[in-house]
């Protein structure tokens, strides 16, 4: 990051039910910094989700990831549920 260069907010959405029949598809895009991920990784086990897979990448400064999410007994979350998480994570990035 370059002195007084402001970044983006970081953007996080929860994908149309499309996305996925079998789970809850959640997108974080954020500008990449160490530690990133691992918030990411503790607002959803505070949340106490279930993470099935994972998809990370990079692109230039940015982060952009997306995460299928399951409910404890393996099912996509509601849609209140799946906006409680994306809030969580949004707090966890500042």
């Amino acid at each position: 990051r370059r002195r007084g260069v402001p970044t983006p907010a970081p953007v996080v959405a929860v994908a149309p039910p499309v996305a996925s029949a079998s789970a809850t598809v959640l997108e974080v895009r954020a500008h990449d910094a160490p530690g990133l991920l691992h918030r990411i990784g503790r607002a959803l086990d505070g949340a106490g989700v279930r993470v099935r897979t994972a998809h990370v990448s990079t692109l230039g400064a940015d982060a952009v990831d997306a995460f299928y999410l399951t409910d404890a007994a393996g099912r996509p979350l509601s849609a209140r549920r799946a906006g409680e998480v994306a809030a969580a994570v949004r707090a966890a990035l500042g």
